[in-house]
């Protein structure tokens, strides 16, 4: 019993003594997990300095920036083109549609603007024609003139002098008859002679414009026009230099009744009428006026 008491004290003591010794082995293990940590804390620091490294390359592309702007800079200089544009656009200023034929009789233009015109029927010595051609060069007035077909037969240069000082032309029939008393054919043939003649002569049309001879009209020779292309144009103003053979009536009948809008008719045959004219435009022009065509007065 003694022995078994014995073997009983030396079993516990052996137990008590490898229960010791597993509980100093896990306390040596906490020693081990800090040097784990420590080696973690160390491998950060390479990758600062792989990121420093990588900076450069970023530099290495600016650098290629500042060429890149150099190139746009030779392409703006390459516009000399901008040179050809004036040339254009003064033509395309100067241009003014003419209007579509109308069964409307014209007696004056638009009469919301201060603009006169003065328009004349040619006829008689083309050389009261060149003096009011020379006039009008002055004044930098390009107008309206009325040919008629026979008298554009005996002077095609003078006609063409008209279109060269930069004016425009109507169709005052070819043989100065009373539309009332013609036909629709001969009216058809007073119109359509003048108008091949003056485009044989100048290359321009003379429609839509038609002025009838003495302003005699009714409501076939205004038909009539109508379908071959033509508008019958009269006047509000008539200068009377038919009636009144003196400069200065002349100019005072243009000047003393004038409206905004006014169409005024004049003449190419009479010698009082270049003095009349130079005096009227003159005037009208320092009461601030604008000297138009026909086609300008009636657009809108």
């Amino acid at each position: 019993m003694t022995s078994l008491r014995v073997l009983l004290l030396w079993l516990t003591v052996s137990i008590l003594m490898i229960l010791a010794g597993c509980t100093t082995a896990p306390a040596n293990t906490p020693a081990a997990i800090p040097t784990a940590t420590a080696t973690y804390t160390k491998q950060p620091s390479p990758t600062p300095t792989a990121t420093s490294s990588a900076t450069p390359t970023q530099t290495a592309t600016s650098t290629r920036t500042p060429t890149a702007t150099a190139t746009p800079t030779p392409v703006p200089t390459a516009t000399p083109s901008p040179t050809t544009t004036p040339t254009v656009s003064p033509t395309a200023t100067l241009a003014v549609a003419r209007p579509t034929p109308s069964l409307k009789l014209v007696y004056w233009g638009n009469q919301t603007k201060k603009q006169v015109q003065i328009g004349f029927d040619v006829e008689g010595n083309p050389k009261i024609l060149y003096e009011i051609l020379a006039i009008l060069a002055q004044f930098h007035y390009h107008t309206t003139f009325f040919i008629q077909g026979a008298w554009a037969a005996d002077h095609p240069e003078a006609v063409k002098r008209i279109v060269q000082a930069g004016h425009e032309l109507g169709n005052h029939s070819w043989s100065h008859l009373d539309s009332r008393k013609l036909t629709r054919e001969q009216l058809i043939k007073e119109l359509g002679d003048t108008e091949a003649l003056v485009k044989k002569l100048t290359g321009k049309s003379t429609k839509p414009y038609f002025r009838p001879p003495y302003s005699y009209r009714n409501k076939q020779s205004i038909e009539v026009c109508y379908e071959q292309g033509y508008t019958t144009i009269l006047w509000g103003q008539d200068a009377y230099d038919w009636r009144d053979h003196d400069a200065d009536k002349v100019y005072h009948n243009i000047v003393d009744h004038v409206h905004w809008g006014e169409i005024i008719y004049m003449h190419t045959s009479h010698k009082t009428d270049p003095v009349a004219l130079r005096r009227a435009l003159q005037t009208l022009t320092e009461r601030g006026y604008k000297l138009v065509s026909l086609t300008e007065i009636l657009a809108p």
